[in-house]
């Protein structure tokens, strides 16, 4: 007991400041989201519906999370806008998982997500994925890769966005839209980005806006925000680890 009293004694006054307000912050947290799990309406007496918002807008406001953004070759370009956008809101960016010339399929079937999150163990995922399979028409097959590769998201809070389209698709973005949780996924499809030589991918300026756009989104109306204040200096270097594959030589299934 004594020995406890002393350590108390030589801990300085804004170290016990911290404690207690971590400890606070900790109860906080656990009532709010012990009020959120509340059942809230009832659809009829075998279902009903949850709200979990207060408790996920606590965690978006409260919370330096740990980002990983994987997808194909546009997480490539999209990768540096993040970085400036979790260096100015206290995140994280674990590592850029960039797999070019992937699919759905790729993502869903190869082991390599989940050893990814794994390694890193991100607590906030952005997945970036579609622009090869605009002109897909097999879309019930893509919709079940789509399925599969939500399953592997689970017990992770993500966001789902969806190619900055070059050309009308035939309905990809649905069966990704359909696969992910509700208020998890973000069309792109409809957004007028600049384009870079290929007319394909956007330019520099392109991905700006598309991040720009996405980070409105995430902190206002998305099912898991994520505090994104605008960066106020931008094209800061990535010190993340950046994985780099391509699919026509390594198609991970």
């Amino acid at each position: 007991m004594e020995e406890g009293l002393i350590a108390n004694e030589k801990k300085k006054p804004s170290d016990v400041k911290k404690t207690y307000l971590a400890k606070i912050s900790e109860e906080k947290k656990q009532q709010l989201k012990a009020d959120s799990l509340k059942i809230v309406a009832k659809k009829d007496s075998a279902n009903f519906i949850v709200d979990t918002s207060k408790f996920e807008q606590f965690i978006s406001q409260n919370s330096e999370e740990r980002v990983l953004i994987m997808g194909d070759s546009e997480c490539g370009g999209l990768c540096k806008q993040l970085n400036d956008y979790c260096i100015q809101n206290g995140h994280k960016l674990v590592a850029s998982f960039v797999w070019n010339s992937a699919t759905i399929l790729n993502f869903a079937y190869a082991d390599t997500v989940t050893q990814i999150i794994k390694k890193y163990k991100p607590t906030y995922i952005f997945l970036v994925v579609g622009l090869n399979e605009l002109y897909a028409k097999d879309i019930a097959k893509r919709k079940n890769a789509a399925m599969a590769l939500a399953k592997k998201l689970e017990g992770v809070r993500y966001s789902w966005i969806g190619p900055a389209n070059y050309v009308k698709d035939y309905g990809i973005n649905n069966a990704f839209f359909t696969s992910a949780l509700p208020g998890t996924f973000f069309s792109s499809k409809d957004l007028n980005l600049p384009k870079g030589s290929d007319n394909r991918h956007p330019n520099t300026e392109g991905y700006r806006m598309w991040m720009d756009t996405i980070a409105s989104w995430v902190s206002t109306s998305a099912k898991y925000p994520l505090q994104m204040n605008e960066p106020l200096k931008r094209k800061q270097g990535i010190k993340s680890k950046i994985i780099s594959l391509n699919a026509s030589k390594y198609r991970g299934y």
